[in-house]
């Protein structure tokens, strides 16, 4: 039976196991009420099954992301504890990969990897780690903010089984958006809690949490920002009493957050200037009828056969936002405690999607930083977000069980052909992915340096050697080498000798010779952009190391000094800190 068919089949079975299990409990015990977050874990699991075959995915990026964590954990052993160059990319050039990438996946897979997973297994926990929290966390926001169970259930369970988080979880394999899709629920549930009980600890989360979502994926944090505000200002109005105490401490949150990120996102835009990376914000569009459909097995395959992918809202996700227009105006005149939300979160989920479409292309040129959003389709993450606020508060307002039972049943059913990659690889392990590591982002372009001229780069080989001679006679031996220190020995026997070094010159690239620094060039007009340097004769002690600029030792002073201080108020008062 081929893979993707057997897949169905086991999730069928594990459905019908659970669902049977239900049956069956209620059956014994007619009136003991089924708890709803254990049931919610419970199904969250079922999406997750197909994530223990064995090796890598056909499609998406988990491969590509297992190669860089190698990377990046290469740079952790070094010492080196934000890393900001990948060593191994472009045939052994290097990369500053690290100084764009978001950096929270590749530390928790370097954790992982640390206990003694394989970098293919670490990103697989990661992924089922995320998706189960991402439910926990809606959970826990809606149930705070509705005071419903059920709602909170409801929308937890439309938040797992929205088309496009199981796209990203396996056909995609955004591993930061995955991420992100379980951080940014904790992130109102924090300022919410935060309106309610003004104390260190909530303003201490609140900020962790928004500066991890940062970390985990750029620019989802940055779209996310303006609606978080907005949250922040609809309980402002809903507050009673010490309302500008709330909003003054929630904007210092959100501010912490920002400053205990620093260490990332400051480089990255400061230093962008020396990279071909975001020099060009282009966007890409879906089109309208991608949201409403899916051409790929009679509409319920969001992933086509040559690797396409479907950007469907979702079936019941659209009947739920048809019913919800309807319930708001039938209710219009009766009390009805989240209107404001419900609102809130419409206008949001129509103006997402509005962002989604290529009609809305001049606010991406007109507003700063988010022309460089890449893919407009990354907005559905927060379009499931607020469709699942939606859901929560409809049910609340419609207690027929049988109605409930059925919403739950048609959310996760007509999703069950994506509850996996299509195809595994199983030879494709750490080994493989390793081996191929060096060609990985082999393409002379986005990322590069601005000085490289890929005109004149040309690799005839699968892997360069670390150094050569163009002029002179000389013996290298290679010494210790890192991601980060290149060391040699090097005896020049002629008069002179000229090497190149083959890494690509990024600031702060430094070049020792007997402990001191050298001069070097980066400019040769043959080889643009790649380290040069010249020796006369003689034996040479040389190194070649990657260190912190200005900018980046500021950064991370900044981040680590906020994290300080924000400790220093929690030892200091067991109240919410006053500014």
């Amino acid at each position: 039976m081929p893979d993707p068919y057997r897949m169905i089949v086991v999730n069928l079975i594990f459905s019908t196991l659970l669902l049977l299990g239900i049956i069956a409990y209620k059956y014994v015990y007619p009136k003991r009420n089924i708890n709803l977050f254990f049931l919610l874990i419970l199904v969250s699991f079922l999406p997750l099954i197909s994530v223990l075959r064995e090796g890598s995915y056909e499609s998406g990026d988990l491969s590509l992301h297992a190669g860089f964590a190698m990377s990046f954990y290469e740079s952790l052993k070094e010492g080196v504890f934000i890393p900001r160059w990948s060593s191994e990319m472009i045939y052994g050039y290097g990369y500053p990969l690290f100084l764009f990438a978001y950096p929270l996946p590749y530390y928790l897979t370097a954790f992982f990897h640390f206990l003694g997973f394989s970098f293919v297994n670490s990103l697989k926990i990661i992924l089922a780690f995320s998706f189960i929290t991402s439910g926990i966390t809606m959970y826990f926001f809606i149930k705070e903010e509705i005071k419903n169970k059920f709602s909170a259930f409801i929308a937890a369970l439309f938040y797992l089984f929205s088309p496009y988080h199981l796209v990203d979880l396996h056909f995609r394999v955004a591993i930061g958006e995955v991420i992100a899709f379980a951080i940014l629920p904790f992130c109102f549930l924090t300022i919410k809690k935060m309106s309610e009980n003004l104390t260190f600890r909530w303003f201490f989360l609140s900020s962790v949490s928004f500066s991890l979502l940062i970390l985990s994926h750029q620019a989802i944090s940055l779209i996310s920002t303006p609606f978080i505000a907005i949250y922040c200002l609809y309980l402002f109005l809903n507050k009673n009493k010490k309302k500008f105490y709330f909003i003054f401490n929630s904007i210092f949150s959100l501010i912490f957050g920002i400053i205990l990120s620093s260490f990332y996102w400051l480089p990255a835009i400061l230093e962008a200037k020396y990279t071909n990376l975001l020099t060009k914000g282009v966007v890409s569009f879906i089109s309208l009828d991608q949201l409403f459909y899916s051409p790929w097995g009679w509409g319920f395959l969001f992933q086509g056969h040559k690797g396409e992918l479907s950007f469907i809202v979702g079936y019941v996700e659209w009947a739920i936002i048809l019913f919800s227009i309807y319930l708001f105006f039938k209710k219009l005149k009766e009390k009805f405690k989240e209107k404001n939300l419900y609102l809130i979160s419409l206008i949001s989920f129509l103006i997402l999607l509005f962002l989604t479409q290529s009609v809305s292309s001049p606010i991406w040129k007109t507003v700063p930083l988010i022309n460089s959003f890449q893919f407009s389709f990354r907005l559905l993450l927060l379009t499931s977000f607020f469709m699942s606020i939606i859901a929560g508060i409809v049910i609340k307002n419609i207690p027929n069980k049988q109605f409930l039972i059925a919403l739950c049943l048609l959310a996760v059913t007509t999703t069950m052909l994506n509850w996996g990659n299509r195809k595994m690889l199983p030879l494709l392990t750490d080994s493989a992915i390793l081996h191929d590591l060096p060609q990985t982002m082999a393409k002379i372009g986005p990322g590069t340096t601005i000085w490289v001229n890929s005109d004149k780069f040309n690799i005839n080989q699968r892997v360069v050697p670390h150094m050569d001679i163009l002029q002179g006679k000389a013996n290298i031996t290679e010494g210790l080498r890192g991601p980060n220190k290149h060391a040699y020995s090097i005896r020049v026997t002629s008069g002179n000798a000229a090497f190149k070094e083959n890494t690509l010159y990024f600031p702060n690239w430094i070049v020792k010779v007997n402990g001191n620094l050298y001069p070097f060039s980066f400019m040769n007009p043959n080889y643009p952009g790649v380290i040069t340097f010249n020796l006369d004769k003689g034996l040479y002690r040389v190194e070649v190391i990657f260190q912190d600029t200005n900018v980046r030792k500021l950064s991370s002073l900044i981040s680590l000094s906020s994290f300080i201080i924000l400790l220093a108020f929690g030892l200091m008062r067991s109240g919410f800190p006053k500014f």
